[in-house]
């Protein structure tokens, strides 16, 4: 009697095991995927998430959002999440600090940042700036050095020709050019329609000036990459197919990019939908020229002598070039 007792609960072991691990093998891996700010550089991981890419991909995501790139990639580095989309320049200064972080990729990389100026002011070239008071969000942002660099391109010495000043965010700079309390203003996103709609004008862009700036940067840990490749790759591959979704569906995305920033109306996603498409990359692997740009625009001598190589990993989209799944997506179509 005990011997039969004996051999069922042997059998019935060995059935929940198979049922145990059939079970764990169909089930989606859990990843966590934070974002430093709302913008659509930033969106892959929600819209793979809502248009059920990751699922198709066996992956489960809790997309978070964490104000503060130095914040989101000290989470990184203490395995609170396991990718993150933060300011290129935060990722660098914490590889160059012995950080194991290794940046993946980038959905874009042109900055969306345009010189702004009021309806009442008569300049018209950058080098008209001098003597000016220029406003940006905060000292150290992508805004702040935009108009460094732009500045520097035309001859002028940003600290000694003109005098920035820091208002905040971008709302606060929008609000000051509408008001007519200050004459020049960096600006990005919706802010720019604010100042837009109050008659201030465009003055230069990132994107004129053609400054390589990586936007929407994402990166995770070698620990990471070393444990899970396959988890990191299928996420990669989310985001190409999540880019092809937003390049070549305009009318969709603006519908959820209404969703994801929340209280937008048409007409404001529409306008950041078509500020930023033609920045997006279809393949979002690391581009190197602009990492480096980023990393010569660092004043700390240690930052800057930091090598672009020990900062990326372009292993997974050299994979997925080879793979053909562009070619697949866009079949033969423009891919720009």
């Amino acid at each position: 009697m005990l011997l039969r007792a004996f051999k069922f609960w042997v059998v019935y072991v060995a059935a929940a095991v198979i049922v145990s691990d059939a079970t764990w093998s169909s089930a989606a891996d859990k990843i966590r995927v934070a974002y430093v700010s709302p913008s659509v550089s930033q969106s892959l991981p929600w819209f793979a998430r809502e248009l059920g890419i990751l699922a198709k991909y066996d992956l489960a995501a809790e997309v978070l959002l964490i104000t503060g790139s130095p914040r989101l990639v000290q989470s990184l580095i203490a395995g609170d999440v396991d990718i993150v989309f933060a300011g290129v320049a935060a990722l660098i200064r914490a590889r160059a600090r012995g950080a194991e972080v290794a940046i993946l990729g980038a959905s874009a990389n042109a900055s969306s940042q345009k010189i702004m100026i009021s309806k009442t002011s008569k300049i018209r070239r950058i080098e008209d700036l001098k003597g000016g008071v220029i406003g940006v969000s905060q000292y150290g942002s992508e805004a702040d050095t935009f108009a460094r660099v732009a500045l520097a391109q035309a001859g002028l010495k940003p600290d000694k020709d003109t005098t920035i000043i820091q208002l905040g965010g971008h709302p606060q700079v929008a609000a000051s050019l509408a008001a007519g309390k200050l004459e020049i203003g960096v600006l990005g996103g919706l802010a720019t329609l604010t100042a837009e709609r109050a008659g201030a004008r465009l003055l230069t862009s990132a994107q004129e000036l053609k400054m390589l700036s990586p936007s929407g940067t994402f990166a995770t840990t070698r620990g990471s990459i070393q444990k899970n490749r396959s988890v990191v790759d299928r996420l990669m591959r989310s985001f190409v197919e999540a880019l092809h979704y937003i390049k070549t569906n305009r009318n969709g995305t603006v519908t959820l990019l209404q969703k994801y920033l929340g209280g937008l109306n048409a007409e404001e996603a529409g306008y950041l939908y078509d500020e930023q498409v033609s920045t997006l990359e279809a393949l979002p692997a690391p581009n190197e020229k602009a990492i480096q740009a980023v990393i010569d625009r660092e004043t700390d001598p240690k930052i800057r002598s930091t090598s672009v190589a020990d900062v990326i990993d372009a292993t997974f989209f050299k994979d997925i070039e080879k793979s053909g799944l562009l070619e697949r997506l866009y079949k033969g179509k423009d891919k720009r």
